[in-house]
């Protein structure tokens, strides 16, 4: 499982490095590497990364305070990210600003997805918050 969840995360992560290196080329990509040719990035996504970021903040400001700064692994950080994706997405996508595409569905369930093998891939000792 290790080896499978350490695959997700180099694909994910190239993924990432090359979305952003493309931005600087004027090449504005979509996961999963779709070519925006307008230059805008629909506005459902917007709300819901935006929603999703603050959402996130939330969370570890509520960790903060209900058990003190506590060091946290990367990957917790990014399976809550996902998570916060997922939730936000659904969220906004079902208040509906705009017609939502099936592949956008599918595009937030692959993050569900994915946020979910992180949480069962890492170990409880990663996965906890709490005192030990």
């Amino acid at each position: 499982m290790q080896k499978f969840t350490n695959i997700f995360i180099f694909f994910l992560s190239l993924w990432a490095i090359s979305t952003i290196v493309s931005f600087y080329f004027d090449v504005y990509v979509l996961f999963p590497f779709t070519l925006l040719e307008n230059n805008e990035i629909p506005y459902n996504n917007l709300i819901a990364i935006r929603l999703a970021i603050l959402a996130t903040f939330a969370f570890y400001g509520l960790m903060h305070f209900l058990h003190g700064s506590k060091e946290v692994y990367p990957i917790h950080f990014l399976k809550t990210f996902l998570f916060m994706l997922s939730i936000m997405g659904l969220t906004v996508f079902l208040k509906g600003y705009a017609e939502v595409s099936l592949k956008q569905w599918l595009v937030l369930l692959f993050f569900f997805c994915v946020a979910t093998i992180l949480h069962l891939a890492t170990g409880s000792k990663n996965r906890r918050f709490g005192k030990k």
